[in-house]
This record gives structure tokens, C-alpha cells and sequence, in this order.
């Protein structure tokens, strides 16, 4: 769980308590009705206040643990809502650079046979010169992934705040606007916001599906096709053989045959094949990504702020009929 201070909060609370006692009796010493109302508002009031840190600490102990329970793909095996989606977006941060990574040396190697150029003496030609519509898809892929990862760390520093501050900070300040009668709407303005963040914001958030197990299928495929000793770039000594060249060509798309001793073993090679399946790959993680790191917190902001908005109604209104009220 998170680790939250809730002293002042409970401060606030025990000092609003006292006080609005004091004014409940000053106003029965004197017999002023209007004072008598005024103290026992404020009393009704110091006592929702503190149902509200109470209410708060029990429902986000019950989200933790019935998203423990029930959640298959918790990125932490516990602790609350918020924690688990940090530490989840953290992973997903760092897979994806390590999907950029891999897929700017795609995009080298692609573009190195793209604009290979074999000369015969009295023709040329360049073999992989379609590769440019893929180069160009390779291109597209590196910028979504660096604009992603842009608003997956701008997500994880929401978080970060939101874990520091909502209901550390912005509750006990929430709290301290309620206990007053002229701040009372503000109060619970801010400690809907709190309460919103801290839980319903990270709680839709997380009934999207994480893109990790994506992103890392992607940065395998992605990784095996770069380490293919059969689609290694031709070394700069050799560009001057057209053999050589021609003959690396060939090994890229054959079907090759290793045999020893005692076995024989097959390999098949596809260099258009296996581009295909990693282009197709890293499109259907990005896509996932995508909705991950967009979707989610548009979609969630959207509960959130209708969430806040309903609880400020209820928070931010009198309690006592307005008979009693200090007019």
C-alpha cells in the first residue's frame, strides 16, 4: 500500500470536532438558536469529515484487495491500484525503448539493401529497391514509438504526483476548506479530486490490457530478425565483389542445408518473409500501445472528472435544513 500521512488530515478533523462543540455550547448557554444551529452543522459536518478519512483508508484497502484477487496480470504481486499501474507503466517505458532501439537497426539494415546497387559493368540493378514502401513504414514506427514513450513517461509522472500528493496533500487541505463554512464547497471540491485520482482515475486505467506481453513478442521477433547472421549488412571490404554480394543475396532467400555426423539439419530462409512478420508485429504492438498510453487515461479522465463532480454535489452540501442556518 501506499505509504499515505493522514495526521494532519486527522488533526483537522479533531480540531473541527472541538471547535463546533464549543460553538453547539456556547449557543445552548445563551440560548441562541441560530448559534445552536450554526455549532450543530459544523458538529454534523466534523463528523462526515472524518467518515470521509475513514471511508477512504477502508474502500481503497478493498479495491487493493479485490484487485489482487481478481486481476491475472498485476505487475505487483500487491499494494493498491495506483502502485501496481506506476509499475506497469514503468515496464512498459522500458520495453518500448528497447523496441526503438532494435527498430532503428531494422530500419539501418532495410535501408542498406534498399539502396543496394549491383553494377555489371554494362547494367546495374538494386534487387531490394522495393523496400522503400517498408523503409518508410520502419520510419512511421520509430517516430509513434518515441512520440508513445513520450506520453507513457508524461503518464508515469501523473502518477508519481498523483501518489505523493492526492490524498497526503490535497485531502488534508480539502479537509481544512470543509471545516469552514465559507470554503465548504471548495473543500470538498478538492477532496473529490483526491479521492478521484487516487482511485478512480488508476482504477479504469487498469481495465485496459497491458501491452507488455505484445511489446515483448515484437521486440523478440524484432531482435532474432537483427541477429540473423543471413541478413547481416555486407562488410564495406567486400562491397567491391559483385560474387560476394550477389552470393549474400542468395543465402537471404533459400532453403539451406547443414549436415554433420550424425544429423542433418534444414533452414529456411525468407528475408521478405521475416521483414513482413516483424513489420506486422511491431504494428499490432504499437497499436496496443497506443491505446494503452491514449485511450486508457482520455477514457478514465472522462469517469473521473463525472466522478468528481457527483461527489462534490454530495460533499459540498448542508446537512441541517436551512431553518437553522446562519442567514
Amino acid at each position: 500500500m501506499a505509504e499515505i500521512d493522514f495526521s494532519l488530515a486527522l488533526i483537522v478533523v479533531s480540531a473541527s470536532i472541538v471547535l463546533s462543540g464549543l460553538i453547539l455550547g456556547i449557543g445552548k448557554a445563551l440560548n441562541n438558536k441560530r448559534l445552536e444551529g450554526f455549532g450543530i452543522e459544523e458538529l454534523s459536518q466534523s463528523i462526515l469529515n472524518a467518515a470521509i478519512v475513514g471511508g477512504i483508508l477502508i474502500i481503497t484497502g478493498t479495491v487493493a484487495v479485490i484487485s489482487t484477487s481478481a486481476s491475472q496480470h498485476r505487475c505487483i504481486a500487491e499494494g493498491d491500484v495506483i502502485s501496481d499501474l506506476m509499475c506497469s507503466f514503468t515496464s512498459t517505458s522500458t520495453s518500448s525503448f528497447s523496441l526503438l532501439q532494435e527498430t532503428i537497426k531494422l530500419a539501418q539494415i532495410v535501408g542498406y539493401y534498399q539502396t543496394l546497387d549491383l553494377n555489371f559493368g554494362s547494367f546495374s540493378i538494386q534487387p531490394f529497391a522495393n523496400l522503400e514502401a517498408v523503409s518508410k513504414i520502419l520510419s512511421s514506427q520509430v517516430d509513434t514509438l518515441q512520440f508513445n514513450m513520450m506520453l507513457v513517461n508524461l503518464n508515469l509522472q501523473i502518477l508519481y504526483f498523483i501518489f505523493q500528493n492526492a490524498l497526503g496533500l490535497l485531502l488534508a487541505v480539502g479537509l481544512i476548506l470543509r471545516a469552514f463554512f465559507a470554503t465548504r464547497k471548495m473543500g470538498g471540491f478538492i477532496i473529490s479530486i483526491s479521492f478521484g485520482l487516487f482511485l478512480v482515475y488508476p482504477s479504469f486505467i487498469s481495465i485496459f490490457p497491458d501491452p507488455a506481453s505484445d511489446l515483448n513478442a515484437s521486440l523478440n521477433l524484432t531482435r532474432y530478425f537483427n541477429n540473423n547472421a543471413y541478413y547481416a549488412t555486407v562488410p564495406i571490404l567486400d562491397l567491391n565483389d559483385n560474387y560476394a554480394i550477389a552470393g549474400k543475396i542468395d543465402s537471404m532467400t533459400t532453403r539451406i542445408i547443414t549436415a554433420n555426423n550424425t544429423n542433418v539439419t534444414t533452414t529456411n530462409v525468407d528475408f521478405i518473409q521475416d521483414l513482413t512478420q516483424v513489420v506486422q508485429s511491431n504494428s499490432s504492438a504499437l497499436s496496443r500501445l497506443l491505446v494503452y498510453s491514449v485511450i486508457a487515461p482520455i477514457f478514465s479522465l472522462i469517469i473521473t472528472i463525472i466522478f468528481i463532480m457527483e461527489l462534490t454535489t454530495i460533499l459540498s452540501s448542508e446537512l441541517i435544513s436551512p431553518a437553522v442556518k446562519i442567514m
